[in-house]
């Protein structure tokens, strides 16, 4: 019993001490960030507002709220890798890898710089090419319709970033899928079996970034879906198919096998 309570004690002292380390860097993130979300906000405002749009705030905590909202996200960035870092760490220790892949420095390196521009290349995918295309469209439409268009500044702001940190991260999906499959933690067979569940989680993240009306969260969902297509291919052909023991089919659905 006392063996048990102190590896309690063990567990939950180190998963305080890697939730004070993402908490820390979160909070550092939103505070370090928050100075320099005006500039962020002007820059978006010239980039992407339709010419003849107009923003406007509708609360006087509106500006304030929007400033913090992209703080929110910057420290959102920022936390996902160390998210993804403790989470392989844990599953590699919980579980044996049929397939290891030996990481040197030189390989972490190029790992990091491909996710790093990777992610640059979602972002700017979205803010130079989706986002004005997109904006302007539906600026037009509205126009047609003999409406002066008249965007909230949170409302037009939040969408823009919230589709741009979120392509960023969907053009990591090669890397990730890639990186899951050659080590056996997910097979190509699984990502096939549940793609429909896959596009449902894409329209549900459509819907939640984008204007209440079913075209807008198709003009999102439909490049998350396309992409996703793309990482398929690219884990078919360079992704390991593992064969597991039959003994364990909980496992064996995810590609992975208990340590004894």
């Amino acid at each position: 019993m006392s063996e048990a309570i102190e590896n309690l004690s063990v567990i939950l002292l180190t998963l305080r001490n890697k939730l004070l380390v993402i908490f820390g860097v979160f909070t550092a993130g939103i505070i370090l960030s928050f100075q320099f979300t005006g500039p962020i906000i002007e820059k978006m405002k010239v980039d992407l507002l339709p010419e003849g749009a107009k923003l406007v705030y509708v609360s006087p905590l509106e500006v304030m709220m929007l400033k913090l909202k992209l703080s929110i996200i910057i420290g959102v960035l920022l936390i996902l890798p160390i998210i993804a870092f403790y989470a392989y760490r844990a599953i590699s220790k919980r579980y044996s890898i049929k397939v290891p892949v030996s990481i040197g420095k030189g390989q972490f390196t190029v790992l990091s710089l491909a996710v790093i521009v990777m992610f640059i290349l979602g972002a700017s995918y979205a803010y130079f090419i989706m986002l004005p295309l997109f904006l302007k469209y539906l600026y037009m439409d509205a126009a047609g319709s003999g409406v002066t268009a008249t965007y909230s500044i949170f409302k037009f702001i939040s969408f823009a970033a919230s589709c741009t940190a979120i392509f960023g991260v969907i053009f990591e999906l090669p890397i990730v899928l890639t990186f899951l499959t050659r080590n056996g933690y997910v097979k190509y067979s699984t990502l096939a079996t549940y793609r429909k569940h896959i596009y449902i989680l894409f329209l549900v993240v459509g819907a939640i970034i984008t204007p209440p009306d079913v075209f807008s969260q198709i003009m999102v969902a439909v490049p998350m879906v396309v992409f996703f297509e793309i990482s398929m291919v690219v884990v078919r052909l360079v992704g390991v198919k593992n064969r597991l023991p039959k003994s364990d089919p909980s496992a064996t659905a995810f590609g992975i096998t208990r340590k004894n």
